[in-house]
């Protein structure tokens, strides 16, 4: 008798374990990633969730290589655009764990023979944890090499050489910045000794079982790459980010959660202490050009999403939506990765998971203009603002009429017209900006226009954003230049500054 009580007390707490995993109705989302397939919005989608330390659920669906009819799994690794972010702050922080960098010393002690331009600041104020948090007063920059395209992108180092610039005081502002992370990247290899892929490799996916995660390629032909589609499903060539810690890490579905899992100190081997984890969790900097919520080291975070502490990721490229999720409270991890570019599906499907797995959670849309105002809402920046815009050698002479009425005009000489390219005196570009808005002291807006730097592909039309900071009577930062076309290729800021006449 004693030995069939053992035996039934066996068999219930197996049943009880797989019902703890099989509690849980994932049908309406299978059903939702099934139709987008069908439709053709999506070649293929890998999904997984852990909680309590365990992977509760794990799934691919539809095709990692379309043409080959080649199913997507659990293994097949994708490249994860921005969510590598969250990956080489780790590799930093294990530098930092070991002693072999302070993440609140200089960043020049480490990045030799690199150096920032400081437009703004001083550059020896910059710490390794403000290229962390976004706060090094470096700007928007991406260059993305598409390997059937003629056009030669820049080397990272060349890159850096022309854009590592302090558009902000070290500090002063979350600026979120790929050419920051590409440049913690080198500081990660120039520190260890290693590649940067090397390192990774030993030092962060080997510990924790990641073990179809590398940087940039991989030379073990045991691991199947999903490959990268766009909008039409039709097949992308191989395309390379030139800031390799910014968005260059592949990883698995499996790999990813189990990242998740140890950023909720659930890994088998923790390469951090709990603290150390902790930190890279919390906020650092309240003033923000993207109030979505705080950005600690390598994470966003809310405080109160709902009731819930939310800790994320997003990233996009051509090819590539991923988000990777963390609600600590309840020890969930949520993961999901797609293999083209649909960030708005890959949000939704990582909120419906996270609704199944904790039903009284609302999660909050990740919008980065949310907390904005209309510049209106703020008359100190009525007026007329008069400088110039620093291209290369040339300091452009620029004027920024912001009126009460609603209208904002930018006013500057254009060195990019055919006058110039004839050899005569440049002509003046005058155009009215689609929006502006505020958040504390910072601006933001959208025109139409063009800049003198040999690195912009003229042949097409350009999208001029611009990033501003307010101090007292000047207006200083970035203007970043965007080709307006369906096919993300660079983006290059450019110093301006203004005073208020």
């Amino acid at each position: 008798m004693k030995i069939k009580a053992v035996i039934c007390l066996i068999v219930l707490i197996h049943a009880s374990h797989l019902y703890g995993q099989n509690k849980y109705d994932f049908n309406g989302v299978e059903s939702k990633v099934n139709q987008a397939i069908e439709n053709n919005e999506i070649p293929s989608i890998v999904v997984a969730i852990a909680k309590d330390g365990k992977i509760i659920y794990e799934k691919a669906f539809g095709f990692s290589d379309i043409e080959n009819k080649i199913k997507a799994t659990t293994s097949t690794s994708y490249q994860l655009a921005s969510v590598s972010k969250s990956l080489t702050a780790t590799g930093i922080m294990v530098l930092n764990h070991k002693n072999i960098v302070d993440i609140d010393a200089s960043a020049e002690k480490y990045m030799l023979p690199y150096k920032f331009i400081a437009n703004e600041g001083n550059a020896s104020d910059v710490k390794l944890r403000n290229l962390l948090n976004h706060t090094s007063g470096l700007g928007t920059y991406a260059e993305v090499d598409y390997a059937d395209d003629e056009y030669t992108v820049n080397s990272f180092e060349m890159g850096f050489k022309k854009y590592g610039n302090l558009f902000y005081p070290p500090g002063e502002i979350c600026e979120y910045s790929n050419i920051g992370y590409g440049l913690l990247g080198y500081i990660i290899s120039k520190q260890s000794g290693k590649t940067f892929s090397k390192f990774m490799e030993q030092e962060v996916f080997r510990p924790l079982g990641m073990k179809n995660s590398f940087v940039d390629k991989t030379n073990n032909s045991d691991i199947l790459i999903a490959k990268k589609y766009d909008s039409n499903l039709k097949q992308y060539p191989e395309i390379i980010n030139n800031t390799a810690g910014a968005g260059n890490i592949y990883s698995s579905i499996h790999d990813l959660i189990l990242f998740g899992m140890f950023n909720l100190n659930n890994g088998k081997q923790n390469i951090l202490s709990k603290e150390e984890i902790d930190m890279m969790h919390n906020y650092v900097n309240e003033n923000t050009f993207y109030p979505i919520g705080h950005y600690g080291l390598g994470w966003f975070f809310n405080p109160n999403d709902n009731g819930y502490k939310a800790v994320w990721h997003e990233g996009g490229m051509p090819g590539v939506s991923s988000m990777i999720k963390l609600i600590p409270e309840k020890n969930i991890a949520i993961a999901v990765i797609m293999n083209n570019f649909n960030q708005p599906l890959c949000q939704e499907i990582t909120n419906d998971l996270s609704k199944i797995i904790l039903p009284e959670y609302n999660p909050s849309p990740i919008d980065g203009s949310a907390n904005n105002k209309y510049y209106t809402s703020d008359s100190t920046y009525f007026g007329d603002w008069k400088g110039m815009i620093k291209v290369d050698s040339l300091d452009i002479p620029c004027t920024l009429k912001i009126q009460s009425d609603g209208n904002i005009i930018i006013d500057y000489l254009d060195f990019t017209l055919k006058s110039y390219l004839l050899g005569n005196s440049p002509l003046p570009r005058k155009t009215f900006l689609y929006f502006g808005s505020v958040n504390n002291n910072s601006f933001s807006g959208l025109f139409p226009g063009d800049l003198p730097s040999d690195d912009i592909r003229h042949e097409f039309s350009q999208l001029m954003s611009l990033k501003l900071l307010k101090n007292g009577n000047i207006l200083s930062g970035a203007i970043v230049a965007f080709p307006a076309t369906d096919k993300m290729i660079y983006g290059y800021p450019f110093y301006i500054r203004l005073e208020k006449q």
